[in-house]
């Protein structure tokens, strides 16, 4: 329960993710994956692939056991932790949807 909204396990993992990400600049893969039993690369593998243009534009790297925000990517830390926010997903889904009709 955080501010009367009951956190699912999907809620609490995107959470720790964003934050360590925002606070840390880095997250380690390994340690996600054992504290919330998931294969990272299968649970995320849209998100991954969404990163992949910041990396390409030296944002962050990513690599076996960590994504690691670079000091060229620090101004826009929230924006790459965005990937990561489902919630922020389904709005911008739902957006398109509109923009459509």
């Amino acid at each position: 329960m955080y501010r009367g909204i009951e956190l699912n396990a999907d809620d609490l993992l995107r959470r720790s993710i964003i934050q360590s990400l925002m606070c840390h600049f880095e997250l380690s893969i390994e340690s996600i994956e054992i504290a919330h039993l998931i294969d990272f690369r299968k649970y995320f593998a849209t998100e991954l692939d969404e990163l992949r243009e910041m990396v390409d534009a030296g944002l962050l790297r990513v690599d076996d056991r960590w994504i690691t925000v670079l000091p060229r990517g620090r101004m826009l830390v929230r924006a790459i932790s965005m990937v990561f926010d489902r919630y922020l997903r389904a709005d911008r889904q739902r957006t398109r949807y509109s923009k459509v009709i």
